[in-house]
Parts: C-alpha cells; sequence; structure tokens
C-alpha cells in the first residue's frame, strides 16, 4: 500500500482530489514526476463520486462522473469497466506503492446520501488541516503536471514570492491531447503532443497560513493586499493532458479576466493563524 501519513512539518506539497478510476494508469508517473520536482504528494481519494451537487460546478450531478466520462468526453471508465470500485483502490494503492504519497478519504455526500466531488470543499479542509504545518501548497488536477524550464527551481519561486511578501502564485498552462484514446483506452504520455498554450484556466500556489478564500482558479482570496503573481509560462508553468477541440490563444498572456467557475468557500476563521 501508499504510504500513509500526515503532512506536517512539509514545506512544500502538490495536493490533488481524484477518481482512481479516472487516472490509475497515469497517478504513479504523476507522483514520481512531482515528487523528482521536490513536491510532497497528497491525494484526496473521491472515489464512488457521481459528480458534484452544485448546479454551477462542471461535474453537475451524473453529467460526467456517473457516466464515466470526464468533461471533455473522454471514456476513462472503458479501462476499469469490469472493476468494483474496491477493485479500482486496490489497484491504485498498488501504483502507489513504495511512493511517499499521503491519501486522504474524501467521499462527501449530498442531501441524499450520494457521495460527490467536493473540490473546493477537500481544499477547504486540506487548508484547515495543515495550515500550520506547510509552508506552500500547489492545487491541481491529477492531468496537470507542474513543470519549470532547465536549471530553475520552485524553491527559487517561492523564494521570490516570499521576499515580494506573495501568497498566491498563479500558473499558466500548455495543453497536451487527452491521455486516451477514442475507445477509452489509456495513451503512452510520451507520445502526446503539446497542442500549444491555454488560454483560460489557472492553476494557484498559495501559502496556507495566509488564505481566506479557496477555490479552483481565480477567487482564491488571501489575507493582506491578496497579493499574487504570474511568473513567465515559459519558466514555470503547468502541462494539461486534457485534449481540446477549441481554438487556443497561442499569444501568451500574464493576467486572465474571464472566470470560468466561481466556487470558492471561505476558509473557516477559527483555523487563521
Amino acid at each position: 500500500m501508499a504510504t500513509e501519513h500526515s503532512s506536517s512539518n512539509k514545506v512544500r506539497t502538490v495536493v490533488a482530489v481524484l477518481l482512481p478510476r479516472e487516472h490509475l494508469p497515469f497517478i504513479r508517473d504523476w507522483c514520481v514526476h512531482h515528487i523528482e520536482q521536490g513536491w510532497d504528494v497528497v491525494l484526496y481519494d473521491n472515489t464512488g463520486s457521481v459528480g458534484s451537487s452544485r448546479r454551477s460546478s462542471a461535474f453537475s450531478l451524473n453529467r460526467w462522473h456517473g457516466g464515466s466520462v470526464d468533461k471533455r468526453g473522454n471514456s476513462y471508465g472503458a479501462y476499469t469497466e469490469t472493476l468494483s470500485d474496491s477493485d479500482v483502490q486496490e489497484a491504485f494503492r498498488r501504483e502507489l506503492h513504495g511512493l511517499p504519497v499521503t491519501l486522504i478519504e474524501w467521499q462527501p455526500r449530498d442531501e441524499e446520501g450520494r457521495i460527490v466531488h467536493g473540490q473546493v470543499e477537500a481544499y477547504v479542509d486540506y487548508i484547515t488541516r495543515f495550515r500550520s504545518t506547510v509552508s506552500w501548497s500547489a492545487f491541481i488536477d491529477a492531468d496537470e503536471y507542474l513543470q519549470h524550464a532547465p536549471g530553475l527551481d520552485w524553491d527559487d519561486l517561492l523564494h521570490t514570492a516570499s521576499e515580494q511578501d506573495c501568497h498566491r502564485i498563479q500558473l499558466d498552462a500548455l495543453v497536451y491531447e487527452s491521455r486516451w484514446t477514442s475507445g477509452g483506452q489509456p495513451r503512452e504520455l510520451q507520445g502526446i503532443k503539446c497542442q500549444g498554450l491555454q488560454e483560460y484556466g489557472c492553476k494557484n500556489i498559495v501559502r496556507l497560513s495566509e488564505v481566506l478564500e479557496a477555490d479552483i482558479h481565480w477567487y482564491w482570496k488571501t489575507t493582506g493586499n491578496d497579493s499574487r503573481m504570474t511568473p513567465d509560462r515559459s519558466l514555470f508553468r503547468f502541462h494539461h493532458y486534457r485534449g481540446s477541440e477549441a481554438v487556443l490563444d497561442l499569444t501568451p498572456k500574464k493576467n486572465h479576466t474571464r472566470p470560468d467557475t466561481a466556487e470558492s468557500l471561505r476558509v473557516p476563521q477559527a483555523h487563521i493563524q
């Protein structure tokens, strides 16, 4: 089984809420990639989720999760359709064997008792658990890979942010083809091509002790002036293995103003240091 331990005394972590069924073929690679870049990995296991009870959520109830198809039409469920949730969880833990990964069970339920996604709620849960012991956390998805240019290190960026009294770093993305074939089979990551720059959908690295409100993309709020920085995406970025039929904007942009979600949640005041 994967190592299940607390995130205490960690300097920086990468946090993802995921369905093991959707990410099973790639999760070990994802974890190893971030561990090699100096991140401690924390995974929220959302097994059994049928979506979100929020109407505004991209995971609205049974729209995608319930059919084992993601929001971009990838039929990930075909790969594990003969396996029960328990079988998938067992295989998931085998993939993580020997890796220093923190696993947190995450099965929140709606009013009718159905397991739902609760991504922002998971972020709030993580922040309230670890804000006094973890300095910086990157909140991304399990089809997104943090990446820096050769010769750089994430500690360089975090040090610069600290010197500028910046509490939040927004990362832009390069979009890659989907990790799944049209028939729902996994593809080798090495053969997946970059499609260009992602116009919207930034992700965030935040200083946990300063978070007032959590979100997925734009609406994080931190103490003070809610300062943020957006590094040059040629130096620090994330790679998004999602696939897209949309025309991508190939002009780098420093600031994005158009939101695609508004699901922020306030972090309980009792936990603010």
